[in-house]
C-alpha cells in the first residue's frame, strides 16, 4: 500500500470515528430499528387509509400559547402545584428549577408524579443527567426512554390530572424567555385518555401502536398525516419549521407549490443563513420564506386553508417522522387559529 493509500485509510477511519462519537449513536439505532419503526406503520395503515382533512375534529376546548412569555411558566408550575391525582412528563430536556422543584413537591403530596427523559439529546448528550438524578433523588419516578424503541425521545407533553398540554418546547428557562414555541391545552376526554396509553408504555419501556385522527405520532403515522395534509391542500399552507431536511416531503411542498398553493415558511435564522441552496429550491418554485430575528425560532406548526393546525414536537426530518418518538395535535378552532394567524402574520 503506497503512502497516498495509507492517508487515505486513515483519513476514513478517522471520519468514521469521529462521526461515530457526535451522530453515530441516532444513525445506527435509526438503521437497526427501522424496520420494526415501519412495521408500527403497518399497523395503522388500515386507518391511516381513511385520514382526511375532513377527519380532523373540531376541539372547543382547545387553549393556544406561545413563548417567550414569563408567565406561562408561572402558569406551569401552578398546574403542577393545584393537580390532584397525577403529573406526567414526558419531554425531551428538563432543566427548569421551579418545573422540578414543583413536581419534587407533587410527589410529597402523594399525586402519581412519573417522569420519562432523553437521556442522549442530540449534541446535548449530558444535559439531563444532574436533574434526572435530583428528582430520582427526590423520590420521584423517573426513567430514561428506552432506546431501543426510538432513536430520540422527542416527545413534549405533560398530563396533569384531566389535561393535557402538547407542545414544542422543552422544560427548560430559555423556552420561556428567549424561544418561540408553541402549546396547546386540551381536556377532551379520549384524547386525553389517548396520551395517557402512550405515555405508560414508554414509561414501561414497552411499544405501543395507538391511533386517534386528532393526534399525530412518530414513529407511526406523522409522516402520513404531514403527506394528507399537503396534498389536501386547497388554498395555502403556512409553516413553522427549524429547517427542511426531509426531501420526499420536501418534493409535495414544491409540487403544491407549482399547482398555485400559496404556502408561506418560517424558518430559523440558522437554516435561513446557512441552508441557501435547499431554500432556493423552493423560493424557486414559489414558496415566500422568512425567519425570526428577535426570538430563537423553534416552533413546529402547520396551518392548512385557515382552518386544520398542526402543533407538535416534530421537526420536518426524516429522523423526526421515522425513528423518534414524537406526539402532536391537529384540530380545528377557529378562536384559536385566529389567535395563531396573528402570530404568524406578526412573525413573517
Amino acid at each position: 500500500m503506497n503512502k497516498n493509500n495509507i492517508i487515505s485509510s486513515v483519513f476514513v477511519i478517522v471520519f468514521i470515528l469521529v462521526f461515530s462519537w457526535l451522530e453515530g449513536q441516532q444513525f445506527f439505532d435509526y438503521s437497526k430499528n427501522g424496520s420494526d419503526y415501519r412495521q408500527d406503520v403497518s399497523i395503522n395503515s388500515s386507518k391511516l387509509s381513511e385520514f382526511s382533512l375532513e377527519s380532523i375534529a373540531e376541539i372547543a376546548d382547545a387553549q393556544f400559547y406561545y413563548t417567550p412569555y414569563t408567565s406561562l411558566l408561572d402558569q406551569i408550575v401552578l398546574y403542577i402545584n393545584e393537580s390532584d391525582t397525577r403529573v406526567y412528563v414526558e419531554v425531551y430536556m428538563l432543566t427548569e428549577t421551579r418545573i422540578k422543584e414543583a413536581l419534587v413537591k407533587a410527589n410529597k403530596r402523594w399525586v402519581d408524579v412519573q417522569v420519562i427523559l432523553e437521556k442522549n439529546p442530540y449534541k446535548a448528550y449530558n444535559i439531563n443527567n444532574k436533574h434526572f438524578k435530583y428528582l430520582e433523588e427526590s423520590g420521584v419516578r423517573v426513567v430514561w426512554s428506552n432506546p431501543k424503541n426510538y432513536s430520540l425521545n422527542h416527545a413534549k407533553f405533560i398530563l396533569v390530572d384531566d389535561l393535557a398540554i402538547v407542545s414544542t418546547w422543552n422544560f427548560t428557562y430559555s423556552t420561556f424567555t428567549k424561544n418561540r414555541d408553541l402549546f396547546i391545552t386540551i381536556s377532551q376526554d379520549d384524547i386525553v385518555e389517548s396520551l395517557g396509553q402512550i405515555f405508560a408504555a414508554d414509561f414501561a419501556w414497552e411499544k405501543i401502536s395507538i391511533y386517534h385522527d386528532n393526534l399525530v405520532i412518530s414513529p407511526t403515522d406523522s409522516r402520513e398525516k404531514f403527506r394528507i395534509l399537503f396534498e389536501e391542500a386547497k388554498e395555502s399552507i403556512d409553516l413553522y419549521f427549524q429547517y427542511i431536511q426531509d426531501d420526499a416531503l420536501r418534493d409535495v411542498l414544491l409540487s403544491r407549490a407549482q399547482e398555485w398553493i400559496d404556502i408561506r415558511l418560517i424558518v430559523s435564522e440558522t437554516s435561513y443563513k446557512e441552508d441557501e441552496k435547499e431554500l432556493d429550491i423552493l423560493r424557486d418554485a414559489g414558496i415566500a420564506i422568512s425567519y425570526l430575528d428577535r426570538e430563537k425560532m423553534h416552533s413546529k406548526a402547520i396551518l392548512v386553508d385557515g382552518t386544520y393546525l398542526f402543533i407538535w414536537s416534530v421537526n420536518f426530518s426524516s429522523y423526526s417522522l421515522d425513528a423518534n418518538r414524537e406526539i402532536g395535535f391537529v384540530f380545528r378552532n377557529n378562536e384559536v387559529i385566529k389567535k395563531f394567524v396573528q402570530l404568524f402574520e406578526k412573525d413573517f
